[in-house]
């Protein structure tokens, strides 16, 4: 004999359905948040890296405009150190790659702006939702080590200088969370 809970079939399917739910949110995922990168199951950054450069071909005498642009994809504000420094202790790291080899070009010259401690709730900048923030950079491609024509692949990265420890009581993107990479941008460098 089935206990009387069971003898419902909509009760059953209703059960079943909770039960099925709550094993996938047990596993911290669920449909709307997580991407599938490879074997693993990641959830969806708030904060979204792009990269944008002025053209798409240059000599190798040209200035290359660069703009690294946050965009805060939430439903809620986020707060970013304001200061947006090059270099791995900083905010944003640039890297090139040899689009054919698919070798990265090594640096010569690691930019690497060791941000100032945050003094107060000024240091930080409220990020509404589906706003951007950013930053220009204007080099020329010996300034990246790019010394022979080819094409290159730039990625930008955003890595917060800033422990959460510092905040100040407000929400960061802290240092905890790890980098954010941009999308991949292609340019042609020609003599």
């Amino acid at each position: 004999m089935l206990p009387r809970i069971v003898r419902s079939p909509v009760l059953l399917l209703g059960i079943l359905a909770f039960a099925c739910l709550s094993a996938r949110t047990s596993r911290g995922q669920s449909p709307a948040t997580s991407a599938k990168v490879g074997d693993m199951a990641r959830e969806e950054s708030p904060l979204v890296v792009t990269l944008k450069t002025d053209r798409s071909s240059y000599k190798l005498g040209d200035k290359i405009t660069i703009r690294v642009l946050l965009t805060n994809r939430s439903e809620s504000p986020l707060y970013l150190y304001a200061a947006l420094d090059w270099g791995e202790s900083a905010s944003l790291s640039l890297w090139v790659k040899d689009a054919v080899s698919g070798k990265d070009v090594p640096e010569e010259f690691i930019a690497d702006a060791l941000p100032p401690p945050p003094t107060s709730k000024d240091a930080f900048i409220k990020l509404l939702p589906d706003h951007i923030y950013g930053v220009v950079l204007v080099s020329n491609p010996a300034d990246l080590n790019i010394r022979e024509k080819g094409i290159y692949e730039l990625t930008a990265e955003y890595h917060s200088p800033v422990p959460s420890s510092m905040s100040f009581g407000l929400p960061i993107w802290g240092r905890e969370k790890g980098s954010v990479s941009s999308n991949t941008v292609k340019i042609t460098v020609g003599e």
